[in-house]
């Protein structure tokens, strides 16, 4: 195949203007190293192909924009951070780019201002997970924006590094280890993504701040796979998200003062993990839906609050509760940790037997008569009615091969989200007697 020069397209801008690159359809030999301030505009059918050695296209020049190529073939090297794109100045936008058979697909090295906006993102899918880079990798930047991105086969979708005030927004993220992965990365937000069929959704490691709005995680999937990890997390923020058909709903560990409210859990092997080493966060306002337990730990002093200003969240567990006075909070308390759960995960052996049918009834004799010493949380105002959660509106359906678990788990998780659904929809009411 002739490659067709990139210098052939360039155009000559005025004092102060940017010079234009145009690049017609066919491949063109990169590397491509923009030193001066160049909008850079693809063809239908453009193509930047590198020679399997370094990064493909590196924009040193502030102000620069990239729109409508397909970029491919990077080198290998993750001590060099091989990319598609490597952005190393401000103020960049990158617009409609496909990035494929890269290392890294976009590396955002020190920089500030930058837009990432409907970038198609696909790794090196033949190679194993850790040989990989990851789709987007953000490192000492900040005030960012990546919206509409969709990301697949890599290792992790979206990495963080010391990388502040960033916004993730409108994203697809699947099949990769992480979907987004912060680390030491403070006051940034993330809303309407879509994460399913990773090892786990998100994870934020020693990072404070962080806003979680609106958010999938559905279909993560295997036994320990995860929806969302908060580890050493500080004042996180996660409310109206959906965390549906995941090994684990959402994973608490050393979480300051965080905020979890008005997200549905439901489907998943373990809705809520909670570690006792927490501090100060607040649950409430959630609907925790056919889950094959509901929550595990969680116990230690000062750790969870579940009930506040007299309102919990939505047990479909507790459905032997009553509300006799019609205020739409149950009468008595629900422990929500289960010590079935605590042995489930220690032993892994023992999970079939402890999801059975007989098993789960001795979960409920064991919440009536407790006979084991566990350190469990409990709401104290469980909800009597599940609540209107507009994260119900948007579920993605199950994969076809979802890893993990046998089919008939599968399909019972399926039955499961069904029947939690119909019990939002309906906002049905438990069993109430209003007092005159």
């Amino acid at each position: 195949m002739n490659l067709v020069p990139v210098f052939w397209a360039l155009v000559a801008a005025g004092v102060g203007s940017p010079d234009t690159l145009r690049l017609g359809p066919g491949v063109h030999a990169g590397p491509l190293v923009l030193t001066r301030r160049t909008v850079v505009l693809g063809a239908p059918g453009a193509v930047l192909r590198g020679d399997g050695q370094g990064t493909v296209l590196v924009v040193r020049a502030r102000g620069s924009i990239v729109r409508g190529l397909v970029i491919e073939n990077s080198g290998k090297s993750p001590d060099h951070y091989d990319a598609g794109v490597r952005v190393a100045a401000d103020s960049v936008t990158l617009e409609d780019l496909t990035i494929r058979n890269t290392l890294f697909g976009v590396y955002v090295d020190q920089a500030r201002d930058v837009v990432l906006r409907r970038l198609d993102i696909t790794g090196f899918s033949a190679a194993r997970e850790g040989d990989r880079g990851d789709g987007i990798s953000f490192y000492y930047s900040r005030a960012i924006v990546a919206e509409g991105n969709t990301i697949e086969r890599v290792r992790d979708g979206i990495y963080f590094s010391y990388s502040d005030s960033v916004l993730v927004r409108d994203n697809h993220v699947s099949h990769v280890r992480f979907g987004l992965h912060y680390m030491f990365s403070h006051v940034n937000r993330f809303e309407h993504n879509v994460f399913t069929d990773n090892a786990a959704g998100a994870v934020i490691m020693n990072s404070r701040n962080v806003t979680i709005t609106d958010n999938v995680f559905a279909w993560n999937a295997g036994v320990r796979s995860y929806g969302l990890v908060l580890q050493t997390a500080t004042e996180p923020s996660v409310q109206g998200n959906t965390f549906v058909g995941n090994g684990v709903g959402v994973f608490f560990d050393n979480v300051i003062r965080g905020t979890f409210a008005n997200n549905l859990v439901a489907a998943n092997w373990l809705g809520l993990e909670l570690f006792a080493n927490s501090e100060n966060s607040i649950v409430t306002g959630n609907a925790v839906i056919g889950n094959t337990f509901d929550a595990s730990g969680g116990g230690g002093s000062g750790s969870y609050a579940l009930c506040r200003d007299g309102h919990g969240n939505y047990w479909s567990e507790a459905r032997d509760g009553y509300d006799l006075d019609g205020d739409g909070v149950l009468d008595a308390p629900y422990d929500a940790s289960s010590p079935l759960a605590e042995l489930a995960l220690n032993r892994e052996s023992l999970r079939p037997l402890l999801e059975s049918p007989a098993a789960r009834a001795l979960g409920w004799a064991e919440r009536t008569f407790p006979v084991f010493a566990t350190a469990g949380v409990v709401d104290s105002c469980p909800l009597a009615r599940a609540p209107r959660l507009a994260a119900a509106a948007e579920l993605p359906s199950a994969p076809a091969a979802q890893l993990g678990g046998t089919g008939a788990q599968r399909a019972t998780s399926v039955v499961l989200l069904a029947g939690a659904c119909a019990v939002l929809v309906r906002g049905r009411r438990r069993r109430s007697v209003r007092t005159a």
